[in-house]
């Protein structure tokens, strides 16, 4: 069988860990290597990144060809189909539209009490790198997710860093992508060693304010080490899936979905939580259908990262499901149950969530509109996906009239006194001294 069936009351303590935790384990043991390729690149720039281009990914490029140039962004629509860059244009408007709906008025105030007036202005942030995962594919979609959030929050500068084909040119569809959701620059690194350049610059990759996108273990690693030199937005790492299931499920679509992660990489997950023991049985014979139609290097990812990190877990009840879910934090949620809008209310650290027994997760990452740029390993327990607020500061403004302040004076003062501060008390009788 490609996936196992555990009993949760049953479930040994090392399943469970090794099921809960899923790719967690890999990233913290390959910390020290990536460490080690960030200091290179801090140290030596270009010359780290064509080095590493040629270790990790057995590609020689030179440093003038670091960055791409914009005839090699205009050619490549004479490589894509019409049909395949006119999905791109439709969905990219999907995502386009729903994160412009994110964005609040630019400013807004209020008057709070008389001649006190605050507020709230919206900065953009000045400029950000976009991570675009490739080696185990190519990404038009992931381009989607993270420039155009930074577009439509008004970022000026948007850049793009992405691993080369074996040929060393940047596909085709990726670079297509990022013209039409307006990057302003492309850059063929990728890998920790790409992080690491968007966090210090080097001679040709700028540094930037805060570097975002979904990435490999090694990215991931990166994101934690480099946190506190740059700002990072949601730490999206390896996949993960998590299907919650209740009669109403049809076992050929849970069966199928239980791949849609596990194809991504040998690190990702694939999870069913159901409380109805046929389901799940049915599931776990129907699975294998579903694996052996793929192309055997999707297959050889979906068979080992299911080994790995893949289960059918078995509840007592929808309950127990929903609490299971709640404690695995998932990076992607399905809820294929009989009143999934009900069930969704009950969830309290989810990714994403995709609703009802026609929305595979899969809706989500080619661009219906709603960021798949998801946080994974547990930390939808504290944050949720990319969003246009990522991308800009929300900064409060306040203004006083010599009236306002004369009507607060004596509260405020009173709590500087309260608090130890006269200078900031001295600061508002100051104004009040002449009169």
């Amino acid at each position: 069988m490609y996936i196992r069936v555990y009993e949760l009351k049953e479930m040994a303590a090392g399943d469970y860990s090794r099921v809960m935790k899923r790719s967690e384990v890999e990233t913290g043991s390959i910390l020290g290597d990536v460490a080690k390729v960030i200091d290179r690149v801090k140290e030596r720039g270009d010359e780290a990144l064509v080095d590493y281009t040629r270790e990790f990914e057995g590609v020689s490029i030179s440093k003038d060809q670091i960055k791409v140039t914009a005839e090699e962004i205009q050619d490549a629509y004479a490589k894509v189909d019409p049909e395949t860059v006119d999905a791109i244009k439709t969905l990219a408007g999907n995502v386009k539209r729903f994160h412009a709906a994110q964005m609040p008025n630019k400013m807004w105030s209020t008057e709070l009490s008389p001649g006190l007036v605050a507020g709230q202005v919206v900065i953009p942030l000045e400029r950000v790198g976009c991570y675009v995962p490739g080696g185990r594919g190519w990404f038009p979609s992931a381009v989607m997710m993270s420039v155009l959030p930074a577009k439509v929050a008004g970022v000026p500068q948007v850049i793009v860093c992405t691993p080369s084909a074996p040929d060393g040119s940047v596909p085709a569809g990726t670079l297509i992508a990022c013209d039409v959701c307006g990057a302003d620059s492309v850059y063929r690194v990728g890998g920790s060693q790409a992080v690491a350049a968007m966090a210090y610059g080097t001679q040709t990759v700028p540094k930037v304010d805060k570097i975002v996108g979904p990435g490999s273990k090694w990215v991931l690693a990166a994101f934690k080490l480099l946190y506190g030199q740059v700002e990072i937005g949601t730490h999206a790492g390896p996949g993960e899936g998590l299907i919650i299931a209740d009669e109403s499920a049809d076992p050929e679509f849970a069966a199928a979905d239980i791949c849609i992660q596990a194809e991504h990489g040998l690190d990702s997950a694939g999870v069913l939580v159901t409380h109805v023991r046929e389901l799940a049985y049915a599931v776990q014979e129907r699975i294998g259908r579903h694996i052996e139609r793929l192309s055997d290097y999707r297959k050889n990812f979906v068979v080992e990262s299911l080994r790995k990190y893949g289960a059918i877990v078995i509840t007592e009840s929808l309950e127990e499901s929903i609490a299971y879910a709640n404690e695995y934090a998932v990076e992607h949620l399905e809820i294929m149950t009989r009143e999934p809008i009900l069930d969704m209310q009950k969830i309290k650290n989810a990714g994403g969530i995709y609703l009802g027994h026609y929305t595979p997760l899969s809706t989500g990452c080619f661009g219906s509109g709603p960021n798949h740029v998801l946080p994974t390993g547990r930390r939808a327990v504290v944050s949720g996906g990319l969003k246009t607020a990522d991308f800009y500061k929300a900064v409060t403004f306040e203004y006083f009239s010599k009236e306002g302040l004369s009507n607060l004076k004596d509260a405020m003062v009173k709590l500087a006194d309260y608090e130890g501060f006269p200078a900031h008390g001295n600061a508002i009788l100051e104004r009040f001294a002449r009169d």
